[in-house]
């Protein structure tokens, strides 16, 4: 495939104004990762091909040409210069595309066309450090997956994927979620997009697996704030887009009870998320998809910086 056969397909999730802003930020674990290739986040393993870390006291056996000849012309003692390596991240990409994700309020995109929009963003800033990035989707088992891999051509096979997914039957989180994350064996960052419309507790039993393991995990949650307002005003025939179920209801008579309960949904999944140690952002729907989505990153750099 040639470059220019990828600018439609980059284009048609990120634009060259939304490209520019994502240049200038860095998404990075706060855990230190293994990796296989030269990118931007320190590995574990101490070495002697990048940035200095330390000195230490020369032991017998080290390699000579790694003392550090002028500390021993000022001290007259042996001090070997460690260097810590720079190696790359793994990014993980889970996107729910249950019926749910499809729901669309007064915007012009639905919660399944925001999801995809936030995912190419951190794609896309796995591609310019140099990470290694995976996508895969789920819903009541996973759907489809593109495994591990780095630069543009393997972007534009992750894009792809996100384009061809549509929003369709119900969600298993306990089966789908838990199979979608089964191959995500070492530490990286993860993260899963979905609206995580279960008990918080059976989505947070599935992804503690991942931070046993040592992975970043972020939660994002995408909802329509149209979904939390219930602004309907007579009876009105609601359809469940995960199954065959209808129900016809006064919203005026339930409305504050309904924007509690998604409230407390929200808060749910917030505390469970924080009590397990995993991150968790509210990411509401709107037309201008990359705002808040940058928005969280850019408290993401100041925080682990």
């Amino acid at each position: 495939m040639t470059p220019d056969a990828h600018v439609p397909v980059l284009f048609s999730l990120l634009d060259g104004d939304r490209v520019d802003r994502i240049r200038q930020l860095e998404l990075f674990s706060r855990f230190r990762v293994e990796g296989t290739l030269s990118g931007l986040d320190k590995s574990p393993f101490k070495g002697f091909t990048s940035d200095f870390r330390q000195h230490r006291q020369y032991n017998p056996g080290d390699p000579l040409k790694y003392l550090d000849w002028r500390v021993y012309g000022k001290s007259d003692r042996l001090f070997i210069r460690e260097y810590e390596e720079l190696t790359n991240a793994r990014v993980s990409i889970v996107l729910d595309v249950s019926g749910s994700m499809g729901y669309k309020g007064g915007g012009a995109l639905t919660k399944h066309e925001f999801a995809i929009r936030a995912a190419a963003i951190v794609l896309y800033l796995a591609l310019i450090h140099h990470d290694s990035f995976s996508v895969v989707t789920f819903r009541t088992d996973r759907v489809s997956h593109v495994p591990f891999g780095s630069g543009k051509t393997h972007l534009m096979r992750a894009f792809r994927l996100l384009l061809a997914a549509a929003p369709a039957e119900g969600t298993d989180f306990a089966r789908g979620l838990g199979n979608a994350t089964a191959p995500i064996r070492r530490k990286g960052l993860t993260v899963v997009l979905s609206d995580f419309m279960d008990d918080p507790e059976t989505i947070i039993k599935r992804l503690a697996r991942l931070r046993f393991q040592g992975s970043d995990v972020i939660a994002m949650q995408v909802y329509d704030p149209a979904e939390r307002e219930f602004d309907f005003n007579t009876i009105t025939r609601f359809h469940d887009p995960e199954s065959a179920e209808v129900l016809v209801v006064d919203p005026q008579l339930i409305q504050r009870q309904y924007r509690e309960a998604f409230d407390a949904h929200l808060l749910g999944m917030k505390d469970a998320c924080r009590r397990h140690g995993f991150e968790h952002v509210a990411l509401p729907v709107c037309d201008q998809y990359d705002v808040p989505v940058l928005e969280y990153i850019h408290r993401r750099m100041e925080l682990f910086s």
